[in-house]
């Protein structure tokens, strides 16, 4: 992500006119990033960001978890979801599918909870930030 976009988002994510703002988690500390990459892994940099700056809410219709919700979401995905290895998940959007960052194409990808196939959101983590840019 280049800078003006995220300024422009984080202006747009921290408006009080955002309809959804009020729901917004804090902002994950340094120490909490690293616990959770030391107990799952590293986390995507774009996504990294987002923890750090903006915490978790309401992204367009989904929600994306805050850093104390990662936790338990990484657990439940790897045991509902086993089959899904490469994808970072972020958060679950309204019908229960869970959704994250592919490794390999830095897609935010879906899981449809029914029959396991993946399903495109975006075609990078920027992109489906900018639901929140279309809508301030």
């Amino acid at each position: 992500m280049n800078s003006h976009f995220r300024e422009a988002f984080l202006t747009a994510w921290q408006s009080p006119l955002r309809l959804d703002a009020e729901i917004n988690s804090p902002s994950a500390t340094e120490e909490a990033l690293l616990q959770f990459e030391s107990d799952f892994g590293p986390i995507p940099p774009t996504f990294r960001w987002f923890l750090a700056n903006c915490g978790g809410g309401v992204v367009g219709s989904e929600w994306v978890d805050d850093i104390v919700e990662l936790s338990e979401t990484h657990r439940r995905f790897r045991e509902e979801f086993p089959a899904s290895v490469g994808l970072f998940v972020i958060g679950w959007d309204g019908r229960g599918d869970p959704f994250g960052i592919d490794a390999a194409s830095e897609k935010v990808l879906g899981v449809d909870h029914d029959n396991g196939n993946l399903f495109e959101v975006a075609p990078n983590f920027e992109a489906f930030l900018a639901k929140v840019l279309a809508n301030s």
